[in-house]
């Protein structure tokens, strides 16, 4: 048994030098050795009405999930009692119902000198990483000692318990681990990160590096290859799921095997003359150039926009916010078809699929190569593709400025300098996301043909393929990359030959569009087509107060710091002094999407087809292009190696100081639905109801109060446990239900509890001709989601006699309705 000390911290202070290496590895080892421990301030919140009184005969705990490997001890904030004498005694266990105690500890209550975190340690458990655990402490002797706590929206992942019971309320508590755990945690990490990466590589950049082997763009180096494959090997799926959709074939994992494969094969029959000198002397010819530092930057740059993007999602247990849940599902379709679907069952009663779906089908062959669960897939691909979009910036930086350096600045300044894209993981925001990996690709091969002296036809193929596979992704993005063609188109035709590049967009538009058709045609089987176009045509007079409000541009500094749009500001002045052509089109470019986003300015209909949100999130894509620019041609100025060592070396400090601003960017507590503890009663439920079970679970209205959405774990049920609940994905406002009145009749439920409660005769009735059994609330309990409100009550259910507890475990409860009598 090991006795309790009172935590200890130790520091490091240390300075760069030439030695720099050795010195990171000398400091490594002695954080290693000289530091005992690491303390993860878990809920260091103690609010002195939330504390609880320990006596003797009673116990008060803890559960939490551990975030690394080598967890050592257990901190909680303390305060005895005067005259208060014994002991504390510390058991950790595995959950509140075990009887096995995997730790146990103590401290003599003499120790508890002045109020403060108290340590409970133990041996280190090297696979604690994400493991669920409980803790809870015992007083032998007498008196009494306060245990420091919080409201119970606190901490996410677990609950305060007294005598084993739940409590809404947080203990104060801080978890220590073993620094030789987490090292050897974060190297497991790291082999993992690895391998997703290379998955990532073999789907989302061999197909399109295959394509682009046999195409005719010249000039561009690798960096920029590898950003136009990521465009068009993401463009591939969709398209290969809707044609073959089309004649009847649904080929399930060989959607994965097969592009990864052939374009493989490809690349090694494109290259099978090459020899390994070659490539040694190719290298060397490369050390010796001018592109060698702009390169290891954008290598160093790279390798950090990925690995912050992996690193902060490795502790989450699903996707975030609600933009999350329907594309699992979707995804989850794909995978549950083995190709496209119509019917969403058995997760929801809708009866059509007209939402795009690239993004989707990148999650299904992510699932189909790894095997990992649907729902986690989408959270890793979620954040692939957000490095993905960086990268995609690259190839365009260059196209604009021609410069190695303005490409790495550009992936800089996009990938880590930015809040966007990074901070779309709060939100799910996925298949916006998805275009923008595409956007960039479509834009530069569609410039290159229209602008190329020779018409070349390789070059248009790929433009229908990029074309078409960004319209099955995004629609609005979609209409990014048409704006893009009208700036370009208002530059050129001032010029007397117009007549090309008219017929030139003109094959690509015709191209790209007999690749959709199908797809466009599908959408007027639901409604997603139909309230695109009313949108279109409702005048400004006619805007509803909630649409002036959904559209508002509001305050910009949420979107980016006011340091990046000065820098925006001053580097699109500085092109436009230099007379810089492609700085004058990206400008406009990006000048006619903001006015195409609010036609009202000019008295025209439309506003809210494009959402200035949509567009101000994507305002990375100017900036990084613009400012990367900008800097690309001062470094360019500069003569001397010293210079570019010299940027070299800020570059990558500031992409270090970058990553760790960015780290900052997810906020698991305002956005995460599903949790730990719903994880958990998740499995419960499909081990203890039937099939046909239905919940009844926490919701709101949205948009202007045409929807419901969920506002906790619940709304994940049917996918995670294959029950049913009363809130179907936010598709069903846009697809077809199983009755013509389908979105009314969901929204019904949700105003009537809203208007007269649960307990209500019209509100029991509703719920058992619904056939709903059970009542969910979930860890969150209702209160995600801008303008949320919890819908149920733990306590009034408790109190009712229409409802009964089946199941109490954290801050999770799941209700049976009985049965009228």
């Amino acid at each position: 048994m090991l006795m309790v000390e009172k935590s200890l911290s130790c520091s490091l202070k240390f300075g760069l030098g030439k030695g720099f290496l050795r010195s990171l590895l000398f400091i490594g080892f002695f954080l290693l050795v000289g530091c005992s421990d690491f303390v993860d301030r878990d809920q260091p919140a103690a609010v002195p009405e939330a504390a609880l009184l320990l006596e003797p005969g009673h116990t008060i705990g803890q559960t939490f999930v551990a975030r690394h490997g080598g967890l050592s001890g257990v901190e909680f904030w303390l305060e005895a009692e005067p005259g208060t004498v014994g002991r504390l005694l510390f058991r950790l266990r595995s959950e509140p119902q075990s009887s096995t105690d995997l730790a146990v500890a103590v401290l003599p209550l003499d120790s508890l000198t002045a109020p403060g975190f108290y340590r409970f340690s133990f041996p280190p458990d090297y696979h604690s990483h994400g493991a669920y655990r409980y803790a809870f402490l015992e007083l032998e002797g007498i008196g009494a000692v306060w245990v420091g706590a919080a409201s119970g929206e606190a901490y996410l992942d677990g609950a305060a318990y007294r005598d084993h019971e739940p409590l809404d309320a947080q203990l104060a508590f801080r978890l220590t681990y073993d620094l030789w755990g987490m090292a050897l945690e974060a190297g497991l990490a790291a082999l993992e990160g690895i391998g997703l990466l290379v998955v990532a590589a073999l789907l989302y950049l061999v197909p399109g590096y295959a394509m682009l082997a046999f195409s005719s763009i010249d000039g561009i180096d690798w960096p920029a290859r590898m950003g136009l494959a990521a465009g068009l090997s993401l463009a591939i799926y969709p398209l290969l799921f809707l044609w073959t959709d089309l004649v009847g074939l649904h080929l399930g994992a060989l959607y994965a095997w097969g592009p990864a494969v052939l374009g493989l094969a490809v690349l090694a029959w494109r290259y099978h003359r090459q020899r390994p000198w070659q490539g040694w002397e190719a290298l060397q010819r490369w050390a010796r150039s001018n592109a060698l530092w702009p390169d290891l930057v954008f290598i160093f740059v790279l390798a950090l926009v990925f690995g912050v993007r992996l690193l902060v999602v490795r502790t989450l247990d699903a996707p975030m916010w609600g933009d999350s849940y329907q594309h699992a599902v979707i995804a989850q379709l794909l995978v549950d078809h083995g190709g496209l679907f119509d019917s969403w069952e058995p997760y929801a009663e809708l009866q059509s699929f007209t939402y795009h779906f690239g993004f989707h089908s990148a999650v299904a062959v992510f699932h189909w190569l790894t095997e990992i669960p649907v729902y986690k897939a989408t959270l890793w691909v979620g954040q692939i593709l957000n490095g993905l979009a960086v990268l995609a910036l690259y190839a365009l930086s260059m196209k604009i400025s021609g410069n190695r350096w303005a490409g790495s600045a550009t992936v800089l300044v996009a990938g880590l300098l930015l809040p966007m894209p990074m901070f779309y993981v709060n939100w799910g925001r996925y298949t916006q996301l998805a275009g923008q990996v595409i956007l960039p690709t479509a834009v530069t091969l569609t410039w290159n043909f229209v602008e190329n002296p020779r018409r070349s036809w390789t070059l248009a193929c790929l433009g229908w393929l990029v074309i078409a596979g960004l319209a099955l992704t995004h629609y609005r993005v979609l209409i990014f990359y048409a704006v893009f063609v009208v700036a370009w188109l208002l530059l050129v035709l001032r010029r007397a030959n117009w007549l090309q590049p008219l017929s030139r967009i003109a094959i690509l538009g015709t191209g790209g569009g007999i690749l959709f058709l199908p797809w466009f045609i599908h959408t007027f089987s639901g409604n997603i087509t139909r309230n695109f176009a009313k949108s279109l045509v409702i005048p400004p007079a006619s805007l509803s107060d909630f649409m002036r409000q959904y559209n508002a541009i509001g305050d910009i500094t949420r979107f980016m710091p006011p340091t990046a749009w000065l820098l925006l500001v001053l580097a699109t002045g500085f092109g436009l002094w230099r007379r810089q052509r492609n700085v004058l089109l990206v400008a406009l470019w990006w000048f006619l999407l903001l006015i195409a986003t609010n036609p009202d300015w000019l008295h025209l209909p439309g506003s809210g087809s494009i959402s200035n949100f949509a567009l101000f999130i994507a305002a990375y894509i100017p900036t990084g292009l613009l400012v990367g620019n900008m800097v690309g041609e001062w470094i360019t100025s500069r003569n001397g190696r010293l210079w570019v060592k010299v940027f070299a070396m800020l570059a990558c400090l500031l992409g270090i100081l970058g990553a760790l601003e960015r780290v900052k960017d997810i906020d698991v507590a305002s956005h995460a639905m599903v949790t730990r503890p719903d994880l958990r009663a998740m499995a419960w439920i499909r081990e203890n109801t039937p099939q046909n079970a239905r919940f009844l679970v926490n919701s709101f209205f949205a948009y202007g109060g045409t929807v419901i959405v969920g506002s906790d774990g619940g709304w994940w049920l049917p996918l995670l446990t294959g029950r049913r609940n009363t809130v179907p994905p936010l598709n069903y406002a846009s697809e077809k239900g199983p009755r013509s009145d389908y979105v009314e009749w969901v929204n019904q439920l949700t105003a009537q509890i809203q208007a007269y409660g649960l307990n209500h005769p019209g509100t029991l009735k509703m719920l058992r001709e619904r056939e709903v059994t059970f009542v969910y609330i979930g860890q969150r309990a209702g209160r995600i989601g801008a303008g949320s409100r919890p819908l149920l009550s733990a306590a009034d259910l408790t109190r009712s006699q229409n409802f009964q507890i089946l199941y109490r475990i954290d801050h999770v409860w799941v209700f049976g309705l009985r049965k009228s009598e």
